[in-house]
């Protein structure tokens, strides 16, 4: 399997191939959707202070990997990529909320509109 790296292109690319390729992607969660009590993971963004980020991953051993520490709270909760496509990044755009891509086990990755990578995921496939 492809590792993240500190090439946070590279993991750009590296996610929108494995998506694509495996119909999923992985958000993480605390809590329990079942019972309403779930929440995904946010964090603010590196480049402006008033806008959040929502982490996703290509594969569930890369959300897997943030699950430490302050993240520990934090399992890898998998997301169809349809509906990713067509529901969560259209819902993302309208809550003013960037996507985390891949990132890395120190957070460092790409932020990006939601709108934006639904298209390169289009593209892509």
């Amino acid at each position: 399997m492809t590792q993240l790296t500190s090439d946070i292109d590279h993991n750009y690319q590296v996610f929108l191939q494995q998506a694509i390729d495996q119909g999923v992607v992985w958000a993480l969660i605390t809590g329990d959707l079942d019972k309403g009590t779930a929440e995904f993971a946010l964090t603010g963004s590196a480049d402006n202070d008033n806008i959040d980020v929502m982490p996703f991953f290509s594969h569930e051993d890369f959300a897997q990997a943030l699950c430490s520490d302050e993240w520990s709270i934090y399992q890898p909760h998998p997301i169809d990529l349809d509906d990713f496509i067509d529901n969560w990044l259209p819902g993302m755009q309208k809550d003013s909320l960037l996507v985390g891509v891949n990132w890395n086990s120190e957070l460092e990755g790409l932020e990006s509109e939601p709108l934006e990578l639904s298209l390169e995921l289009l593209e892509t496939d």
